[in-house]
């Protein structure tokens, strides 16, 4: 069957850098209409520049108060939004052991502010996202038509790498809000989408790639290189099964193991919990 969910106007926030802009550049060459966002104004005129029809709106996830008004500025300039991609996230090495040194000088833990910033753009810009384009794809005319809200993860939201306490904590976080989101829409035409990555080369963490290796050693996965992975994700959202149904994870790889793991190890006690992992 067709997939029921098959969106032609894609909001993708989070669109200046790594995955997000991969994914604005692979959704525009397959015909979608993309509206990229993100903070940095001068790359997002540097992306739309390259993507002829592409539209672009300036938005800072940090700034929380601000939510509301862009994702209705959003809606009401562009009303054929009919999915919307979250994929702003932000990665940092602590070490909150005083009695051992910092993997790198100057990296022991973090300040106040460093865990603010990291938890705000991993988990509660996202949250108050949600909320914000709940209301919008949910009511009127809209509501009565499919609309796909996907998040990108990680495969460390399912088991964590002690280099990166507040990033892993974060996404994992996201993943049970997701989780808990999907059961309370279960009966709306929204779809909400998990999208868990695996180590993919990208700004992330260009700059703490050594630090990676320091701490893991021969452990260190490959980085999968941008394009191959984004066109994977592409694959994945495009999948239905035999009555229609997209799906609900998009994984491969160790991030797939990992997720499967979790549902087979969880999934009937969430019954309990009117939860369908």
């Amino acid at each position: 069957m067709p997939n029921q969910f098959e969106f032609e106007t894609l909001l993708l926030i989070g669109a200046t850098s790594g995955i997000g802009e991969e994914m604005a550049r692979q959704y525009h060459a397959a015909g979608k209409k993309v509206i990229i966002s993100g903070r940095r104004i001068e790359r997002l005129n540097r992306v739309k520049s390259e993507l002829p029809g592409a539209e672009a709106i300036q938005m800072d996830i940090q700034a929380l108060d601000s939510i509301p008004n862009a994702i209705g500025q959003a809606f009401d300039q562009f009303p054929s939004i009919d999915a919307i991609i979250i994929v702003a996230g932000q990665q940092n090495y602590y070490n909150f052991n005083s009695g051992q040194p910092p993997l790198v000088p100057g990296k022991g833990a973090p300040n106040t502010s460093d865990i603010n910033s990291e938890i705000t753009t991993n988990l509660t810009g996202p949250i108050i996202l949600t909320r914000e384009i709940i209301k919008y794809a949910s009511s009127g005319p809209r509501g009565s038509k499919p609309f796909t809200l996907a998040y990108v993860t990680s495969g460390l939201a399912y088991v964590p790498v002690p280099i990166f306490p507040i990033y892993c904590a974060s996404k994992a976080a996201l993943h049970y809000f997701i989780v808990s989101m999907r059961a309370q829409l279960v009966d709306t035409k929204i779809r909400l989408v998990e999208i868990v990555p695996p180590y993919v080369q990208t700004e992330l963490d260009s700059h703490h790639q050594d630090v990676v290796h320091a701490a893991m050693g021969k452990n260190t996965p490959p980085g999968q290189e941008v394009g191959d992975y984004v066109a994977s994700v592409l694959q994945g959202m495009g999948k239905t099964d035999e009555d229609g149904k997209p799906p609900t994870l998009v994984a491969e790889g160790f991030p797939l193991i990992m997720a499967n793991a979790w549902v087979n190890a969880f999934g009937p006690l969430a019954k309990n919990f009117g939860l369908k992992l």
